[in-house]
């Protein structure tokens, strides 16, 4: 029984492979002999935009069988033709097709086939440039390059925001015969210097693109790309506003019908009596999305402003007007921000003001439904960054009034905090008065998403989020009770103070926050070698040489390598620092605002993130007696000279 097996199971093996079998068939002669069609020469074409262009060369097949070519994913501006034993490639590219390109050529006579690799190389061509026009309409709207490079937003008829390379700048533009764009600080609301002016000549535009030379005239450079129209979904996502600032807004676009939230910058400006008043204030609201509309959940009252103005019978009378919200619309969404157009009105806010002022046409211009636009930086949620023992990083627990019961008030908290355990934080506060310091000590709970902090009335969550360029915020929990965005800090390690040095304070800073420049005016901060100088110095914008400068405080290096001033106003008799600052203290009858330290946090290339407290002794009329209170905040300085 087992041979009969064995013999079964070979005969099976010998059939499977066709071994002997007398029914194999030879294999068809000229089947073995053909061979797939051959091409011969160089593959690549060189042209240039708007010209014609071709390219022969040869092709074989051994056994004469009719063949085709075949360029797979073919464009339609390249075609090819096969007549006897020559393929000829066909190139008429536009203006949008300036590249170099490579493509897949298949031959074949049906039975075998050949793939080769086929190059067109499509130069610029400005010679057979000739611009084209577009209409306002045709320009409004959002475009981007391919690569991301360029993204432009014509968010109305004379305003948007472009991001070069990153760069986020918003810009005035108009339209005459060429596109014309003023780029400004993007952070700018009023009185912006001009950064750029960029010409936008359009080349070629089809449906769905433009394609642009952007031409920098302040630098005399220029680039050509294509911009393609960009009408992508909106997703929920979270952003920070663009301020120059230690602290951020961070907001959030919903999409799925939860609640946006938004704080956004915006400037008012109101002709008066003796000329004209601009205020900078933040329009935070609550929204839901509809189609692009943000329609306002919360008080769309901004702000309320009181001026003077000329009444109907020549003398100066108080009136307040109210800024307040419209709506606003998501503009545009890309990978990195987001943009926000916002419809905002002033008003009367007693109607019967109208009657009893002397409107000019200044004013009633300002009375006029106004837009503006701003732009966010998108946020990335991220887990808890390490916190380690004995650092100390920036960001601000809490932000309230505190009264330490002995007679001190700190208006605002320090600006970082200090890592005491796992489990403990500290923040410290000094006072001119005394070497020896408050300390209030939080709890943490840190779950690896959120870090819960408790202590000295303060319940609150904080999240970690990095930005574009890689940097970290730290925001707290939404209260909707005190603001209808989140508050974020920027989260930095801070400097170990034995690394800082004199010389790190002896450059001349300015402050890069928006609101403490203008058109004309920048302010500065500095120290002399002669123990003078200034924390606050108003001058021309632009200046370098602080020889010309007037020095109006004392300066002092403390022994934790930071700096303090004392105002000379205030301290007539005193020669420095310390006798200016024993002569305002020894007055306890007069008020004083002239006491302020200075200390180094963070060093990012030529800018310095300050920290900055501020002493004040200030008449309490209710209580008939002076209070002394400590302002605490952070600035982010940058390196002039």
């Amino acid at each position: 029984m087992n041979k009969l097996l064995s013999v079964s199971a070979l005969t099976l093996a010998l059939t499977a492979c066709g071994g002997g079998s007398s029914t194999d068939k030879k294999p068809d002669a000229e089947t073995t002999k053909n061979t797939a069609p051959t091409l011969s020469g160089s593959l690549t074409l060189s042209t240039k935009a708007l010209e014609s262009a071709s390219l022969v060369v040869d092709i074989k097949d051994e056994q004469n069988d009719s063949v085709t070519t075949t360029i797979i994913d073919k464009p339609q501006w390249l075609s090819v033709t096969t007549s006897s034993n020559q393929v000829t490639f066909n190139a008429e590219p536009s203006l949008f097709e300036v590249a170099n390109h490579s493509f897949t050529v298949e031959v074949s006579d049906g039975k075998a086939s050949n793939q080769y690799a086929l190059t067109v190389n499509v130069a610029e061509n400005r010679a057979a440039w000739q611009p084209i026009e577009l209409s306002n309409n045709e320009v409004i709207g959002n475009w981007q390059s391919s690569d991301g490079s360029v993204q432009l937003v014509f968010a109305s008829e004379d305003a948007g925001v472009i991001a070069q390379n990153g760069e986020l700048s918003r810009f005035e533009w108009s339209n005459p015969d060429v596109i014309a764009l003023n780029t400004q600080a993007i952070d700018c609301l009023h009185e912006c210097n001009q950064q750029a002016l960029l010409e936008m000549e359009v080349l070629a535009k089809r449906d769905d693109a433009i394609r642009v030379e952007l031409f920098n005239v302040s630098t005399d450079k220029g680039e050509v790309v294509t911009l393609y129209k960009s009408n992508a979904e909106f997703s929920s996502e979270y952003y920070a506003d663009v301020d120059q600032s230690s602290f951020h807004s961070v907001n959030y676009l919903s999409t799925t019908g939860e609640e946006s939230y938004f704080e956004v910058s915006l400037a008012s400006y109101i002709p008066t009596a003796s000329g004209s008043t601009t205020s900078y204030t933040y329009a935070d609201f609550s929204a839901t999305l509809e189609g692009k509309v943000l329609k306002i959940n919360s008080d769309t009252l901004v702000t309320t402003q009181n001026t003077k103005q000329l009444s109907n019978l020549g003398h100066e009378v108080d009136v307040a007007f109210d800024l307040n919200l419209i709506d606003a619309e998501v503009i545009a969404q890309f990978d990195d921000f987001l943009v926000l157009k916002l419809r905002h009105v002033l008003t009367y806010k007693d109607e019967s003001a109208q009657n009893i002022i002397n409107e000019s046409t200044e004013l009633a211009e300002a009375l006029l439904e106004k837009t503006s636009i701003s732009a966010l930086r998108k946020l990335t949620p991220v887990t808890v960054p390490e916190l380690t023992v004995g650092k100390s990083y920036t960001g601000r627990f809490n932000n309230k009034n505190s009264d330490t019961g002995e007679g001190l008030t700190f208006r605002y908290v320090p600006t970082f905090f200090t890592i005491t355990a796992a489990d403990t934080a500290t923040v410290t506060f000094n006072t001119p008065k005394s070497t020896d310091s408050f300390k209030w000590h939080y709890n943490l709970d840190n779950n690896g998403e959120t870090v819960k902090v408790m202590g000295n009335g303060l319940e609150t969550s904080l999240q970690f989020f990095t930005q574009p360029d890689g940097k970290m915020i730290m925001a707290r929990e939404r209260n909707k009770e005190q603001r209808q965005a989140r508050l974020g800090y920027e989260f930095i390690e801070v400097v170990d103070d034995s690394s800082i040095t004199l010389d790190d304070y002896k450059h001349l800073f300015s402050y890069l926050r928006q609101n403490y420049t203008s058109s004309s005016q920048k302010i500065y901060w500095y120290i002399n070698d002669d123990g003078k100088g200034s924390f606050y110095y108003a001058d021309q914008y632009g200046l370098e040489n602080r020889a010309d400068f007037t020095p109006s405080s004392y300066w002092q290096l403390e022994a934790d390598n930071s700096i303090s001033f004392a105002m000379m106003s205030q301290c007539p008799n005193a020669v420095d620092y310390a006798s200016c600052k024993d002569e305002v203290l020894a007055n306890q009858e007069v008020a004083y605002s002239s006491l302020f330290n200075f200390k180094i946090l963070a060093k990012d290339g030529n800018k310095y993130l300050f920290d900055r407290l501020f002493w004040q002794s200030t008449y309490a009329y209710s209580e008939r007696e002076l209070k002394e209170s400590i302002f605490q905040n952070s600035y982010w300085f940058g390196i002039e000279k």
